[in-house]
């Protein structure tokens, strides 16, 4: 199976604007983004792997409005930029699918978030799923930790209301504080 690079190119493009070439400063700044995963969300490696694959495609990769001489020189710096800073760290924390939920659901709330639904997504650059999809009454948000703990976020109050039960099976005073460690979100004991 070919691997999906536009997507993942298209992410990386988009701010930049490639009419013309990119500056080094441009170049760095979205590496150290690709690698701190705050707004870029998904591997390192993936992000690599597609401008590496977009570079030896033969195909136009820039978009629309963008130079494809430009767009080719950014990917390609992109990709000596993510090289020179390997081996990429692992992320404070990863997005675990909703399916991860039904092992989760009934694991006990050992700390309370004392914000909305929203400020927690914004913090996290994460969004939250409604479970089960369409119902609405439980929307969930479910992490695993670089140390190696799952957890569920789980807002089942309004979307505007303050107060997410962060659970988990893992032990809660280490989950805790690698939460808040590792987020830079505070958290009220359960």
């Amino acid at each position: 199976m070919k691997f999906p690079w536009r997507g993942y190119v298209n992410q990386l493009t988009y701010v930049a604007g490639l009419r013309h070439r990119a500056d080094d400063e441009l170049v760095e700044r979205v590496a150290d983004e690709v690698i701190r995963q705050r707004f870029f969300t998904l591997p390192v490696a993936d992000y690599h792997r597609a401008a590496t694959e977009a570079l030896g495609s033969g195909e136009r990769i820039a978009g629309e409005q963008d130079d494809e001489d430009a767009t080719r020189d950014f990917l390609a710096r992109l990709v000596r930029a993510l090289d020179d800073r390997g081996p990429w760290p692992e992320p404070p924390y990863s997005t675990s699918g909703t399916s991860e939920w039904a092992a989760l659901r009934d694991a006990p709330a050992v700390a309370r978030v004392p914000l909305t639904e929203r400020q927690i997504g914004a913090a996290l650059n994460r969004v939250f799923a409604e479970e089960p999809p369409g119902v609405g009454d439980v929307r969930v948000l479910i992490l695993r930790l670089r140390t190696g703990q799952q957890i569920a976020l789980r807002a089942s109050r309004p979307f505007a209301e303050p107060g997410v039960d962060l659970v988990t099976y893992d032990d809660p005073v280490s989950t805790v504080a690698a939460f808040g460690e590792l987020t830079g979100i505070e958290v009220e004991p359960g």
